[in-house]
């Protein structure tokens, strides 16, 4: 699996070449070639949905009953935290950013963090469900396409590269490429290190997870030049306690990082749904 490390995004690589990784797509004569070997794959082995295991078409990810329950993120949302606001909020800025404003510029989710959310992902990300990343992309530039460029640089959350062996591919690197095919912007896995093998955070209060994850990410020194006065976009599959997405921001924007947005499958909406038996780490 992942022998081109475009889903690796954990260790260094073998040159380091400042540029960003261009996103290859098949020429137009070969996609018919492409659908057509799709086709008749799901006709041997039929896709089924992530969620109920029932057979589904195509690359839905979620049979139609799995999708209703799905929470989708919609506005009014907060301009930054992409937080649903409420109709008496007068401000494009919710009261939370306004009050500690996050590392980051803005940041979109597809879906409110639950329990259907979870289990989506869960399937993804310990189950090597990476059939369900192609939905999961279409939904992420739903809600995040405006907001990115075509010069933007896109990149994963990354893995230590034990946690790599382990599970084989890196989840968030599967959801950056593929958002980065989708709203044609410029793929970078690898330039961003988690250096340090950090425990699980699932029994962490906020606290111990932004002590836990402190220093657990580096930018190489080649690299810190060429993102100077770049707009980035950082890639995870959930945001819960947003810990890492804060010392990534902070490690970012040390390098002179203009703007950073944050694009996430599913994100916790309210600090009541905060709950510790939902962190998949």
């Amino acid at each position: 699996m992942d022998k081109d490390r475009r889903l690796r995004n954990s260790q260094k690589p073998t040159k380091d070449t400042g540029a960003a990784l261009p996103v290859r797509r098949l020429p137009m004569q070969l996609r018919g070639v492409g659908h057509g070997a799709r086709a008749a794959m799901d006709w041997v082995l039929p896709p089924r949905c992530a969620l109920c295991s029932s057979m589904i078409r195509g690359q839905a990810g979620l049979c139609v009953t799995c999708f209703q329950s799905m929470q989708f993120l919609a506005d009014p949302l907060c301009d930054c935290c992409g937080r649903p606001t409420s109709v008496r909020e007068t401000g494009p800025i919710c009261a939370p950013c306004l009050t500690a404003p996050p590392a980051y510029d803005w940041m979109r989710a597809a879906f409110a963090y639950d329990d259907a959310s979870r289990a989506l992902i869960l399937a993804l990300k310990y189950r090597d469900r990476l059939d369900v990343v192609p939905a999961l992309s279409t939904w992420m530039a739903g809600v995040a396409a405006e907001k990115i460029g075509p010069n933007d640089i896109i990149i994963p959350v990354p893995l230590h590269w034990r946690r790599y062996l382990a599970r084989r591919f890196n989840q968030s690197a599967a959801l950056a490429l593929a958002l980065a095919k989708k709203v044609e912007a410029r793929y970078a896995p690898d330039w961003i290190e988690r250096v340090r093998n950090t425990p699980p955070m699932k029994a962490m209060n906020r606290k111990q997870r932004s002590d836990n994850v402190r220093g657990a990410f580096a930018v190489s020194p080649a690299r810190r030049s060429v993102l100077a006065g770049q707009n980035v976009v950082l890639v995870d599959d959930v945001y819960t306690s947003g810990a890492t997405i804060e010392e990534l921001s902070a490690e970012l924007r040390a390098c002179g990082v203009a703007r950073i947005g944050v694009v996430v499958v599913a994100r916790v909406v309210g600090h009541t749904h905060f709950r510790q038996e939902f962190e998949l780490e």
